[in-house]
C-alpha cells in the first residue's frame, strides 16, 4: 500500500509544479490571451480616496414547485461604503411565479412577478423563454423551470446597479458579484443599459468572482499559475486576455487583495473604463482586511449574507402558504416535485 501511496503523492506533485503554464486557455476565438509574463504584475498601493463604492449581490430560494409552475423568492441586496464605513445598504425582495406556456407547439417559461412593485424588477417580456433555450438547458435535455430564477436574479442584480447610479458622483465604484459576461439570453440589453448610463455621469463598473473554471493551456489553475512567480504584497495581474465578444465588454484581471491572503480573485472592469483599474482596485483593496475573509471585500461578504435566502426562512413561508391554502394544501401536494427521489435517497441513512 506505501507504494501505490508514493505513486499517487507523486503524481500529484508533478502534475502541480512541473507544469509550464504559457496563457490561459479560451475556446472561443473573440478571446485572445497574452502569454504569462511577470512584468505584467502591479503593486496596489494604499488609496486615500473618500470615493464611494457599492456591493450588489442577489439571491434566491424556490418556495412551491410543480412541473409545470415555479414559485421564488428573489432578493437583491446593496451597500454603499465610503471612507471603508457603510453609509447605506438596502434589501429588495419580491416573488416571481413562473409557468409554461405552449406557443405554437413549443414549451416556454413565463413570468410574473408578486409584491410591491419597484424598478430593481426586470422587464417581463424578457422573460418569455424557450424551454429549450441554449442558455438554461441542462446539456441536451429541457431546461428545467427552476433554472429560470437564476436569470430573474441576476437581471435583477444589474437593474439595482442600473438604479443606484442616480444616488452616486463622479468616479464612485459598483461592484458586481461576478463576471461581466453576458450569459443569459437578453442579458446584454440589461448591461448595455447599465454600461450607458455608467459613462454618462462616470460611474466605474466592475465585478469580482470568488471563483472561476478558467484554466491555463497546460490545465493548470490561474491562481497556481500566477503564484509561481513568487509575487509578495497586494498586486494585480493584467493584461491577461484581449477580449472581442460583443457580449462581453470587459478588461479581465487577476488580483490579490491583501497581503495576507491565498486568495487570488478574477476581476473585471467595462471595457471602457480599463484606464480606471489601478485607482478602482486601490479602493477596493481598502474594503479588504476583515480577517473573516482576509483579502476579500466585506462589502461583497455582507451583500452576500443578506442576499441568501436560508432553509430556515424558506421553511417558513412553505408553512405560511400551506396554512393559507387551508384544506387544498392535500389536494395541491399531489402535484408538487418538492421531494423527489434524490431527496428521499440522501435521507436514508
Amino acid at each position: 500500500m506505501r507504494q501505490i501511496y508514493n505513486q499517487i503523492i507523486n503524481m500529484i506533485k508533478n502534475n502541480i509544479s512541473n507544469i509550464k503554464d504559457n496563457h490561459i486557455q479560451f475556446s472561443n476565438p473573440d478571446y485572445r490571451p497574452f502569454n504569462f509574463d511577470k512584468n505584467n504584475f502591479t503593486e496596489i498601493k494604499k488609496s486615500e480616496s473618500k470615493n464611494k463604492i457599492v456591493f450588489i449581490d442577489g439571491g434566491s430560494s424556490e418556495i412551491i414547485k410543480s412541473s409545470n409552475f415555479s414559485l421564488n423568492l428573489i432578493r437583491v441586496y446593496y451597500t454603499i461604503y465610503q471612507n471603508n464605513k457603510r453609509i447605506n445598504s438596502k434589501k429588495i425582495d419580491f416573488y416571481s411565479f413562473i409557468s409554461t406556456k405552449n406557443i405554437n407547439n413549443e414549451l416556454f417559461y413565463d413570468c410574473e412577478f408578486i409584491g410591491l412593485n419597484n424598478n430593481a424588477l426586470p422587464d417581463k417580456n424578457d422573460l418569455l423563454l424557450s424551454s429549450l433555450d441554449e442558455t438554461i438547458k441542462q446539456g441536451t435535455v429541457r431546461a428545467n423551470i427552476s433554472n429560470v430564477s437564476n436569470v430573474i436574479r441576476k437581471f435583477s442584480e444589474i437593474k439595482t446597479a442600473i438604479n443606484i447610479i442616480d444616488n452616486l458622483n463622479n468616479s464612485d465604484i459598483i461592484v458586481l458579484d461576478g463576471s461581466l459576461q453576458c450569459t443569459f439570453t437578453k442579458e446584454k440589453k440589461y448591461f448595455e443599459e447599465l454600461y450607458m448610463k455608467a459613462e454618462e455621469k462616470n460611474i466605474i463598473v466592475c465585478g469580482l468572482s470568488k471563483t472561476t473554471t478558467l484554466m491555463t493551456d497546460r490545465g493548470n489553475s490561474i491562481a497556481n499559475a500566477l503564484n509561481k512567480f513568487d509575487i509578495d504584497g497586494k498586486w494585480f495581474y493584467h493584461p491577461v486576455v484581449d477580449i472581442k465578444a460583443s457580449n462581453h465588454k470587459a478588461e479581465m484581471a487577476f488580483v490579490k487583495l491583501h497581503e495576507k491572503s491565498k486568495y487570488i480573485f478574477r476581476f473585471e472592469i467595462y471595457k471602457e473604463q480599463k484606464q480606471f483599474i489601478n485607482n478602482v482596485l486601490r479602493i477596493i483593496s481598502n474594503n479588504c482586511n476583515d480577517p473573516v475573509f482576509m483579502g476579500y471585500p466585506y462589502g461583497l461578504i455582507e451583500a452576500d449574507k443578506n442576499a441568501r435566502v436560508s432553509n430556515n426562512e424558506k421553511n417558513m413561508l412553505l408553512t405560511l402558504f400551506s396554512t393559507k391554502f387551508g384544506k387544498d394544501w392535500e389536494k395541491i401536494k399531489e402535484s408538487l416535485s418538492s421531494i423527489d427521489a434524490h431527496e428521499i435517497l440522501d435521507s436514508v441513512g
